[in-house]
């Protein structure tokens, strides 16, 4: 199954991009990820680490792709044996950012994962 979520907000792309591009960052716009265990402080392809989720689900995870001119990040997370997809897409719009999130796993997985998304997104592009 694939469920896209899209929110807009002023912070400008560089701040967005930046806001996801350090993994210490990740915790402050999208709270419910307590922790970010892996090697470096920036996405790149290739990354492999473990987040911790609402503080009791650990899934393990792989950065698959990073285009940052383009503006454009995905990662594979691992939860309860269930693979994610989570594709990232931001762009201008006005003088702030539309983030669009496309999630793609089996069953109904992206639609109870979308409200988390749309919250934290919400964070993500706020000044």
């Amino acid at each position: 199954m694939r469920h896209t979520v899209t929110v807009e907000g002023p912070a400008a792309p560089g701040v967005v991009w930046e806001r996801y591009a350090q993994y210490g960052r990740w915790a402050h716009w999208a709270p419910h990820l307590r922790a970010v265990e892996t090697e470096g402080d920036r996405i790149r392809p290739g990354a492999r680490g473990v987040v911790l989720v609402a503080g009791v689900l650990r899934g393990r995870f792989l950065v698959t792709e990073v285009d940052e001119p383009k503006g454009t990040w995905t990662w594979q997370l691992v939860f309860l044996g269930i693979p994610v997809r989570v594709g990232h897409t931001l762009t201008p719009h006005g003088t702030g950012t539309r983030v669009v999130v496309e999630l793609t796993a089996a069953g109904p997985v992206p639609l109870l994962y979308a409200p988390m998304v749309d919250w934290a997104l919400h964070r993500l592009t706020r000044v």
